[in-house]
């Protein structure tokens, strides 16, 4: 039985749906919970015959789909046009337009949403064959949705979903990954204000909520050229503590409709290794009791919605 070993590697497309070689400069994100899902359109062949026994189904429209959680790291040096965060290219497919700001000595890269201009990947898992090779499962044309997650004490972690049009698995050759030698950011002594008043929480997560859809093309072996989003809607929740309302009225912001900006961070011990979020209207859409055990908390779902358009949020490595 092989032991299960996987490399991701990922990169941007010259031209839509054409795939890229994929070196080990390709690699070099962590992840857990990895899953690959072939979805192969069946076609059966419900025909007149003199008996109850069938045709065979043929193999229609084919994409894959590319699951992942990754830690959120930065690079340990100053950012500049080569030098960005490895999740650059995942971001980026996930319809997060990418700003270099070289200002010396205060270089970042930070990401909001882009509705235009999103680039595809050609990706793969890479699994290892127990021979020095790998087993090699890879989209192309593919886009995505991001999920980003984090617990106090805990990593900032991106949840991603893929979508691409299906390649042939075959056997290949094992990347030799390359790896950055730098701890993850970890949300403590830092900053969580929602409408200015700093939150205890134990955890929080939004997600882009991209809509995506397939490009037919019969000149794909696919079907497929690529896939593209068409939509988003960024929402998600947290779990502060029960406070008196005088301290903060989270029922009557979700009743008013009051918009507030919502500021993460930047947390991480280290220039190039922090991480910060920014969001200009933070609405509250819907607050409920629970618990922390036995502690009484809220669980607050909100919307990060915009303020001029592609800005809902602001994600910034520093």
């Amino acid at each position: 039985m092989q032991t299960k070993r996987r490399i991701i590697a990922a990169k941007i497309e010259g031209t839509e749906g054409v795939a890229e070689t994929l070196t080990a400069t390709e690699t070099g994100i962590l992840v857990t919970n990895g899953s690959y899902t072939p979805d192969i359109k069946m076609l059966p062949r419900d025909v007149l015959l003199a008996t109850f026994s069938k045709l065979p189904d043929l193999t229609g429209v084919r994409l894959s789909k590319l699951t992942f959680k990754a830690e959120m790291i930065g690079r340990g040096t100053a950012y500049a046009a080569g030098t960005v965060p490895r999740l650059s290219p995942y971001l980026r497919a996930c319809g997060l337009q990418e700003t270099v700001d070289v200002t010396g000595g205060a270089e970042n890269v930070s990401y909001q949403r882009a509705s235009s201009g999103i680039p595809s990947l050609t990706m793969a898992f890479l699994d290892d064959d127990g021979a020095g090779g790998a087993v090699v499962k890879k989209l192309i044309g593919a886009r995505g949705n991001v999920k980003f997650s984090g617990s106090v004490g805990g990593q900032l972690y991106a949840e991603f979903s893929f979508i691409g049009a299906f390649v042939d698995v075959v056997d290949g050759a094992q990347l030799t990954a390359s790896y950055d030698d730098i701890r993850p950011p970890q949300l403590l002594g830092t900053a969580f204000t929602v409408d200015g008043y700093q939150s205890a929480f134990s955890a929080f997560d939004f997600d882009m909520g991209n809509t995506l859809a397939g490009i037919p093309d019969c000149s794909k072996d696919s079907g497929y050229r690529g896939f593209e989003i068409t939509d988003g809607d960024t929402r998600g929740q947290f779990d502060p503590e029960m406070v008196k309302v005088a301290t903060h009225d989270y029922y009557g912001k979700w009743i008013d409709g009051i918009e507030g900006a919502l500021v993460v961070g930047p947390f991480g011990p280290a220039q190039y290794n922090r991480i910060g979020i920014n969001a200009p209207n933070l609405v509250t859409t819907n607050v409920q009791e629970t618990e922390r055990e036995s502690q009484m908390a809220l669980t607050v779902n909100y919307q990060l919605a915009m303020n001029s358009g592609d800005d809902e949020f602001v994600l910034t490595f520093s």
